[in-house]
């Protein structure tokens, strides 16, 4: 009678390591590494419409540039962390004469866990592993505090992937599988008030399985301004009759005159002057290989 319940227990115990080795088998059949979502190799190139929105002088307003480049893989190389990476020059095309002039270079260096991509000497996490519903990092961790203007936070900006594996429609094109990035979306200051101090930062990326990055919409810029008074008019009694004049406040004194028993003075608030500073750039991918 006791070898059966040491029988019974032992195929219990048994039946027990079976389901908990099944277990960790279905969840490592779940992992998606991000480099599903990549396809670095030399020779590999991607061809966009750019848009890329600048501060008008003066910082009146901004003004939108289009463009078409081409980011071609052109090295591998070792990093002086010893990791391998890739270099990337981007080609913008002279449509004029339909040749391609060289334009800039950035580098992808592909960890285990995460993918970094340089530009202009700014780090950013891309993509982390795995790829999961709501998972998030802080891609601009590396970042410095003013690359875009004075007063966002870009290192706080809370990356997170939404939409995992889903298809998109980018341009005209299809894609069954995709990943998007949502980078930041500040609600600040919506809708716009001219009267106030406003920030906005919007970021989103949209990657696709084996191609790539896809989609790219990123801007940050600022409005600062300058308040004046317009349209003063100053009420008073003179002779027991309630009298309204014209009154210039520029002058400064027109606190002191509402501070006196029976006098008001009612002005308009207008935006004597105001200034835009800010970045923007937009991709839309149109062909690769």
């Amino acid at each position: 009678m006791r070898k059966t319940k040491v029988s019974v227990f032992a195929l219990a115990v048994i039946l027990s390591i079976v389901c908990i080795s099944c277990k960790k088998t279905d969840d490592n059949s779940r992992f998606v590494s991000y480099k599903n979502y990549t396809n670095l190799a030399v020779g590999k190139y991607m061809i966009y419409e750019l848009d890329s929105t600048i501060t008008r002088s003066f910082g009146t307003s901004f003004i939108v540039s289009s463009n078409i480049v081409k980011d071609s893989v052109v090295e591998e190389f070792t990093d002086n962390q010893g990791r391998t990476s890739f270099k990337v020059f981007r080609y913008l095309l002279d449509q004029t004469h339909n040749t391609w002039n060289p334009s800039n270079t950035f580098y992808y260096t592909p960890t285990d866990n995460s993918l970094e991509y340089i530009e202009n000497n700014q780090r950013y996490i891309k993509l982390v592993s795995p790829i999961t519903e709501g998972k998030s990092w802080y891609g601009n961790v590396y970042l410095d505090s003013k690359i875009f203007h004075d007063n966002s936070l870009y290192q706080s900006w809370n990356f997170y992937y939404k939409d995992v594996a889903q298809p998109q429609t980018v341009g005209s094109v299809d894609y069954p599988n995709t990943v998007t990035i949502v980078q930041y979306d500040s609600t600040d200051n919506r809708p716009f008030n001219p009267f106030v101090f406003s920030t906005y930062d919007r970021g989103y990326e949209i990657w696709a399985d084996s191609i790539g990055l896809v989609y790219r919409d990123v801007i940050s810029w600022e409005y600062q301004n300058t308040l004046g008074l317009s349209n003063c008019k100053h009420t008073f009694v003179q002779n027991g009759t309630p009298t309204t004049v014209d009154i210039d406040c520029s002058t400064g004194n027109c606190d002191s005159i509402a501070a006196l028993a029976g006098h008001t003075i009612k002005c308009d608030t207008v935006v004597t002057a105001y200034h835009y500073n800010g970045f923007g750039t937009k991709q839309v991918l149109l062909q690769h290989n």
